[in-house]
């Protein structure tokens, strides 16, 4: 089995190699191209330029190799639509006989569900389609794609990647009693960032002592900023900023709990995930994969979104009780043995071969 590898060269680049690790050690000759905007392309014209030259790398990367499998990694929305459905068409006209599989990292219900040439195009066309959740994956069954066309796999975590220090809270300025919660994510409404500031607020006059770091940066920096200023919360949220991925991790391996009270429509909520490898407690929505795996009071407590008072109550709930909090690390830790890159390709080669 020949299969070249499609990935995004900003985000999540361990989790695809990791991947491609993987299969070459299960005996596939695997390769690697650039797929989607790195970064380097901006405006509508610069951005069909940009598909059409890694349409164009792909084609002859492909016939090179003479590969098999086209695995490319992509999303489910109007956008990835017009890049995939492009890229579908020059690699099928230059061999027929290509088998492409996509992997959504997150899919729109509503571009699902609407009627679109392009949508019809991409769902007649690829020989397989892996979603991150059976909800996504009921999606697509719902609207007439063959089950045996759509499956559901998961990304790659690395435990072994989050190493707690004993010095965090000191090296932060906190002492060894401040409970430390984190938030990962892009600063937008979806992610339920404002929702956690208010329960902040509502945490702290409560009296219970406590520091949530916030990483990442987006269209509601401004708010948060000014929301923090309004509630005197300077003292318990820090605003780090975006960092790189890899130093995020400290912050996974040396928090008390996760929280991410989010909507988005993200199919493996990568922030949630990462705190199950670090083996961590988790405060999230019941939504995608975080539904199929979790159990609640086992991995994590739930929360409803835009509800920034139970979000809350389950905060203090989780904060003040010590043995739930050690029975989800303990059950975190161990789930995480279900995302192994070896585990996970061993299911993907499984599909590939009925292609």
């Amino acid at each position: 089995m020949k299969i070249l590898f499609g990935l995004h060269g900003t985000t999540h680049t361990e989790i695809a190699q990791a991947e491609i690790d993987a299969f070459r050690r299960a005996g596939a000759e695997t390769e690697s191209c650039a797929y989607g905007n790195w970064g380097t392309a901006s405006g509508m014209l610069n951005s069909l330029k940009l598909v059409f030259k890694n349409a164009g790398d792909l084609r002859r990367k492909a016939a090179a190799q003479g590969t098999n499998i086209v695995y490319l990694n992509t999303a489910f929305d109007k956008k990835t639509l017009v890049r995939d459905s492009i890229t579908m068409f020059i690699l099928k006209r230059s061999n027929p006989k290509l088998k492409i599989v996509l992997k959504f990292h997150g899919s729109e219900s509503d571009v699902v569900a609407a009627k679109s040439m392009l949508k019809n195009y991409v769902l007649k066309n690829a020989d397989l389609m892996l979603t991150l959740s059976t909800e996504e994956r009921e999606n697509f069954l719902r609207i007439g794609v063959p089950a045996q066309k759509v499956q559901v796999t998961a990304n790659v975590i690395q435990k072994e990647l989050y190493v707690q220090d004993p010095g965090f809270k000191k090296k932060a300025g906190l002492t060894d009693d401040t409970p430390v919660l984190l938030f990962v994510g892009r600063f937008m409404h979806e992610k339920g960032i404002l929702d956690l500031v208010e329960a902040c607020r509502l945490l702290k006059q409560s009296g219970t002592r406590f520091c949530l770091f916030c990483l990442g940066n987006g269209p509601l920096l401004e708010d948060v900023k000014a929301k923090i200023g309004q509630y005197g919360l300077e003292d318990n949220i820090k605003l780090p900023g975006h960092i790189p991925e890899s130093e995020t991790r400290r912050y996974y391996a040396n928090c008390d709990v996760l929280v991410l009270p989010t909507y988005h429509q993200e199919g493996f909520p990568m922030a949630v995930f990462q705190a199950v490898g670090a083996g961590r407690p988790v405060i999230t929505t019941r939504i995608r994969a975080a539904a199929d795996y979790f159990v609640e009071n086992e991995h994590c407590l739930w929360v409803e979104k835009k509800n920034p008072q139970q979000l809350y109550a389950q905060l203090l709930a989780l904060l003040t009780n010590k043995p739930l909090q050690d029975t989800m690390r303990v059950n975190n830790f161990a789930l995480a043995e279900k995302f192994t890159a070896d585990r996970i390709v061993g299911k993907l080669m499984e599909y590939f071969k009925t292609i």
